[in-house]
């Protein structure tokens, strides 16, 4: 069985933040990180072993994978928001 993956970029979590938020206009910020969590079939806790192996990014660093999810995920959300105030 493959192991599940972070998306690889913002431009995914950005996908999946806008569809969510058709679906529930008012969703919060931590239930839309769960729901990407959900539907990625990522380990729903935050202290699973997974969470802290490390990954590289496309900047060839290395970092854990919740701080690569929370970095991907943070600026999906500031870009939205940034396009949302330009409306």
């Amino acid at each position: 069985m493959e192991e599940p993956t972070i998306p690889s970029s913002y431009h995914t979590f950005m996908r999946l933040i806008r569809r969510f938020q058709e679906e529930d206009p008012g969703v919060r910020r931590k239930v839309l990180k769960q729901r990407i969590i959900d539907l990625l079939d990522l380990p729903p806790e935050k202290d699973d072993p997974y969470w802290d192996e490390q990954e590289f990014s496309y900047l060839r660093s290395s970092r854990t994978r919740r701080q690569l999810f929370e970095d991907r995920f943070n600026l999906a959300m500031h870009r939205i928001r940034k396009e949302e105030g330009k409306s």
